[in-house]
């Protein structure tokens, strides 16, 4: 009986129990979080891509928006909303694009010809001098969202500065393509290229900024180089971007200083204007607009090689040679004349050079009594640092120059290649000066022995014969020691090194019973020292051993 229901519950299945049941939960809930996991770096790639391209047109958007409120500003103010309305959104949308870069075709009409009485002014011309402050604007903010995209993934940061800077072409199209007229008509092409160049550069320099440690440390070990050309090359970037800098400083006190003490000329060519006082707002946001371009014209100015304001004409230190200008009040700050001062101005882009380089001669270039800083490093860091700023400033030179009306004005702005040149020269000349004067008192130079090989020279290790030379003045500088010191240093024995890392690897308890063993062996020792004794002196045996009393014998 009790064995038929033995065997009925043995035929039933059991319940699964409670831990049973949580494993089972637990073993579903992995398999679905490996799956989400899976899944997870391709939504954050969507949804970071999605986010940055509706903040790179809502940054674009806000750029036309403030240049269409400042028309529209001038439309009801100065015309009382007399007009086509479209006419101020064309304006608008056509200095955006030229913020960017974007070339504009302008063809005037048979009005303006009337109005002028010259035949040359209805020939269509293209303008090609870009207000580089409205895209600066732009840049500015995209390098702010580059510094959040800097958190996340390299990947999903690549991506999502991509499908920003889609956005910001796509914008910028929509832009050209709705200012199209037959007066004015901006390049459609470039209309979305250039924008979405501007919010790349923008988010990828923020990106270059966050992780170009990285980058620069990964690429030093791929190429096997050495933790002194690391330290170089580190100091030749930093001082190639310091120094353009400086120069561009150096380009924006001058035409500063010339604005205030030309003062009187710039509103006088503002009143010729005859604009009203809204016209004076429009008038000085152009100016801030045309702004980053004057700063480059001074820098080129300071540097030597000057710049052009239409066909023929020159400006540089050595002399000016002008001929019509626009009647714009930031031209103002050219001085029509020569004065013998202006040739000293060349040496301001050399002393922001000497400057930065003992600022990295004192940083990057400090060097360490264990890493010295050689004399090598800091050409390869000055020579560097030059090619690139004179690069940078080449470069800026070239996007400060175009044409900026008919005629003429075909023709301004400096020269890319002799600014280049020439910064280049300045700013190595000034950063080997303001490293070799940096490092006094606070970082001497590596003292380099006579017989350096080139492999030493250039980092790249200690050859043999170095090796050996070493050896052998550390046996002379031996034998060249006092006679006392050579005796103590004979007479000293050679104590076998501790295996610290054998007792450390041990067990405790094979270190308690080690430390016992010890215990016991140091006792026997002093035990057969006290016999030793003992057996020399009669009366410290008897003290030693002394006789028992009575008799202890087991029973």
């Amino acid at each position: 009986m009790w064995g038929g229901r033995d065997r009925v519950r043995a035929g039933r299945r059991a319940p699964p129990t409670y831990r049973a049941a949580a494993e089972g939960a637990r073993g579903e809930a992995g398999r679905a979080g490996a799956d989400a996991s899976v899944q997870l770096p391709a939504v954050r790639r969507v949804w970071a891509g999605i986010g940055q391209a509706v903040e790179s047109a809502a940054i674009a958007a806000a750029g036309l928006v403030v240049c269409a409120l400042v028309m529209l500003a001038v439309w009801g103010v100065d015309q009382g909303f007399d007009g086509d309305p479209l006419l101020q959104w064309r304006i608008a949308a056509d200095a955006w694009l030229l913020g960017h870069g974007v070339d504009l075709g302008i063809t005037p009409g048979r009005e303006a010809v009337i109005a002028v009485g010259a035949e040359q002014v209805g020939q269509s011309f293209v303008v090609t001098l870009g207000a580089w402050g409205i895209g600066l604007l732009t840049l500015w903010l995209h390098w702010r969202s580059g510094r959040r995209l800097a958190s996340l993934p390299i990947l999903d940061a690549s991506i999502a500065a991509v499908l920003g800077a889609a956005a910001t072409g796509a914008v910028g199209l929509v832009a050209g393509m709705s200012a199209q007229h037959a007066t004015a008509a901006p390049n459609l092409v470039q209309s979305a290229l250039l924008p979405a160049a501007v919010a790349l550069v923008g988010m990828g320099a923020a990106l270059l900024a966050a992780h170009g440690h990285d980058w620069l440390a990964a690429a030093a070990r791929g190429l096997t180089l050495e933790a002194q050309w690391l330290r170089t090359i580190r100091a030749a970037l930093r001082t190639g971007l310091g120094a353009t800098a400086g120069v561009l400083g150096v380009g924006a006190l001058l035409v500063g200083v010339g604005l205030l003490l030309r003062f009187t000329d710039g509103l006088l060519l503002l009143e010729s204007l005859g604009v009203t006082h809204v016209g004076v707002v429009v008038v000085f946001l152009v100016q801030l607009a045309l702004a980053p371009v004057a700063i480059v014209w001074g820098a080129s100015w300071a540097i030597g090689p000057g710049f052009m304001v239409g066909a023929g004409s020159s400006v540089s230190p050595l002399g000016t040679d002008l001929g019509p200008v626009p009647a714009l009040p930031l031209l103002a700050a050219i001085d029509p004349g020569a004065e013998p001062w202006m040739s000293v101005v060349v040496a301001l882009p050399v002393l922001a050079a000497v400057v930065v380089g003992a600022f990295a001669r004192q940083s990057t270039l400090a060097g360490t009594p264990e890493r010295p800083v050689h004399w090598w490093e800091l050409v390869v860091a000055a020579l560097g640092g030059a090619v690139l700023a004179g690069a940078l400033l080449g470069l800026a030179a070239m996007l400060s120059t175009g044409a900026a009306g008919p005629g003429r004005l075909g023709e301004t702005g400096p020269d890319a290649v002799l600014v280049a040149a020439w910064g280049a020269l300045e700013i190595g000349v000034g950063l080997l000066l303001g490293m070799l004067a940096g490092g006094r008192g606070s970082a001497a130079l590596a003292v380099e022995r006579g017989g350096s090989s080139i492999r030493e020279v250039f980092g790249f290790g200690t050859s043999r014969g170095a090796a050996d030379a070493a050896g052998g003045a550390g046996s002379g500088e031996a034998a060249d020691a006092p006679a006392e010191w050579r005796e103590d240093e004979a007479g000293t024995q050679e104590v076998a090194p501790v295996s610290v890392e054998r007792d450390a690897a041990a067990p405790s308890g094979v270190d308690e019973d080690a430390s016992a063993d010890a215990d016991d062996d140091a006792a026997t020792a002093t035990a057969t020292d006290a016999d030793r004794d003992a057996d020399t002196d009669p009366a410290q045996r008897g003290a030693a051993h002394p006789e028992p009393e009575g008799d202890h014998r087991p029973r």
